[in-house]
């Protein structure tokens, strides 16, 4: 569901930059190195001594301690206050827990920096709407102030979860903006809907064919109904609407790093980087040359594979603060927007959503990125589309077998026990959107799939009892970045909807939740220097104020973010 996975979405944010400056400058910029690093070697005597709370290590050989010891901005001791105390000099800081929890730096595994390009736009999210009545009046009152002819956009909108029974349709549209071009944007970030006056701006007509791998939606007499689906359907409005200045979008995405820092973040890997080519990744650098609080990393879409490996990009391309270690492809669109492709139709309709490429076409991009050494994302929503992913991801393994591959199927939504076992043979791993359950499970259960199938969705135990592992993700800007507030979902799979439980037996122990944005995060996004607390690994940590492992399950979410610290340094204070 996530708008990084939208075929021809490459297109549509093309326009962020001419080709001048992406061949004047963009290319260099990625041999560029970020900042210049300090080389500071770990001793026998520590920094900075970590006591006086809990320590949630995430080894397996070693899941509690009392003390963490740091020099060099790594980790060079774990274990009890007496076993450390030999480390400690008249210089080293000592860090007061006062009862808190030390743990590993979280990690969101799967985020788009991205689309903080429509931040300033209308915000019309169930999350801020109380009705279909309050999105209605939104709209028109905005409407109210833009001047005359210009554009009004909002996003953000679902449907499927904001209560009431207006439908955002050509004809409401045109009641709410009869002299201004209006576009809404899904949350999805596969669907838009339009008015008259935004289809005559854009130049779509009744006749206008649809794009390759994006429909302009019409009813059964062929008239255009306002709906647009998939980005390729997008972008003649993204063109004339016009996109945020650079410096507009650098400045978002320092505010988007900083708040997941403030979210208990020292890890972020977007899920899509690339649209424009080497562009994008040269103004990811730029941010990241401000030292933000954070890691980042990520994969590049695949529809630029000849662009990368122009560009000279191989498996691995940056430093330890920001690595490229991936290729994205997709294979469907959005469940809650009836686009994921599914073994059976949604409920009350004969559709089944669709496939965005041909199976064919989806091995042929594994096949392309596997054979370059890379890691492969695949993004796929409905249990169809999963199967076509399993297969497309068997045939290639068996062409060319290659070991701690750590391939990924992406939010893996409806999975059946079948396909977990194909998983596990196949050494892919699955990253939960989890998010869907807590947010969209009823809507799931008893609106768009029916409750057999909503059983099926992001079944954690399920995977762990098989052997593998996943994590969980946010999707930002689908859900927010909290990882605290993920694994609450995937503790207590509570549906925000009436507070009923979905598939209880899916529910997982506070424990395992933390390592699916800790250790399994950094395993699954090629950060093995990170995610766990023992000697050797990088100091990036957090500080709760509470252990997530003994509070009501259902607060986790709620429990403070005291500090994070990245390399060893205090980068965020609560």
């Amino acid at each position: 569901m996530c708008r990084a996975c939208n075929p021809g979405m490459v297109r549509l944010l093309d326009m962020m930059t001419s080709r001048r400056a992406v061949l004047g400058g963009g290319l260099a910029a990625l041999t560029a190195p970020l900042w210049a690093e300090p080389v500071r070697a770990a001793s026998d005597r520590a920094d900075v001594l970590f006591r006086n709370g809990t320590v949630l290590t995430m080894d397996p050989a070693r899941p509690r301690a009392e003390t963490v010891a740091v020099s060099g901005g790594k980790i060079i001791a774990v274990g009890s206050e007496s076993e450390l105390e030999g480390l400690r000099t008249a210089q080293t800081k000592v860090v007061d827990l006062a009862g808190g929890t030390l743990m590993p730096g979280l990690t969101d595994p799967h985020m788009h920096t991205v689309f903080v390009m429509f931040e300033s736009w209308i915000d019309i999210s169930p999350f801020t709407m109380r009705s279909m009545d309050q999105v209605v009046e939104t709209l028109r009152a905005e409407v109210g102030k833009a001047p005359p002819g210009t554009w009004v956009k909002a996003w953000q909108f679902d449907g499927s979860i904001t209560p009431g029974r207006a439908q955002l349709d050509l004809a409401l549209l045109d009641r709410i903006a009869p002299d201004h071009p209006l576009f809404v944007y899904e949350s999805n970030g596969h669907i838009a809907h339009v008015n008259s006056k935004a289809l005559a701006a854009a130049g779509i007509t009744r006749d206008t064919p649809d794009p390759p791998q994006g429909r302009f939606d019409r009813d059964g007499n062929g008239n255009l109904s306002g709906r647009l689906d998939e980005a390729p359907a997008l972008l003649p409005f993204m063109i004339k609407m016009g996109i945020p200045a650079k410096e507009e979008v650098m400045a978002a995405i320092g505010r988007l790093f900083a708040k997941a820092a403030s979210r208990g973040c020292t890890g972020l890997f977007d899920c899509g980087l690339g649209f424009r080519g080497p562009a994008d990744l040269a103004l990811v650098q730029a941010a990241m040359a401000k030292n933000p609080p954070i890691r980042f990393g990520g994969s590049l879409v695949s529809t630029h594979m000849k662009a990368w490996r122009d560009a000279g990009l191989k498996p691995g391309f940056g430093n330890d603060r920001f690595r490229v270690t991936a290729i994205k492809a997709w294979a469907d669109g959005s469940n809650q927007g009836r686009s994921g492709y599914q073994r059976e139709p949604y409920l009350n309709s004969t559709s089944r959503g669709a496939l965005n490429y041909t199976p064919e076409q989806l091995t042929d991009a594994i096949r392309a990125a596997h054979d370059d050494g890379w890691q492969v994302c695949v993004h796929a929503n409905g249990d169809a589309a999963i199967d076509v992913t399993l297969d497309a991801y068997e045939a290639v393994l068996k062409e060319k077998p290659r070991t701690d591959h750590r391939h990924r199927i992406e939010h893996c939504s409806i999975l059946h026990p079948g396909q977990i076992a194909r998983l596990k043979a196949l050494g892919l791993s699955p990253s939960f959107l989890i998010g869907h359950v807590y947010y969209w499970g009823r809507a799931f259960r008893d609106d768009i799939l029916g409750p057999e199938r909503a059983n099926l969705l992001d079944p954690c135990a399920s995977v762990l009892k098989a052997g593998l592992r996943p994590t969980v993700h946010s999707d930002w800007n689908v859900t927010e970045i909290g990882p605290l507030r993920m694994v609450e979902n995937a503790v207590t799979r509570t549906m925000r909807d009436g507070g009923e439980v979905l598939n209880p037996a899916e529910r997982v122990s506070p424990e395992a939740g933390l390592r699916m944005v800790t250790a399994d995060a950094a395993w699954q996004c090629h950060r093995d220097f990170t995610g766990v607390l023992a000697a050797g690994k990088a100091a990036d940590l957090v500080i709760l104020d509470k252990d997530p492992t003994k509070v009501d399950p259902s607060t986790i979410k709620d429990i403070p973010v005291r500090e994070t610290w990245l390399d060893g340094e205090r980068r965020f204070q609560g």
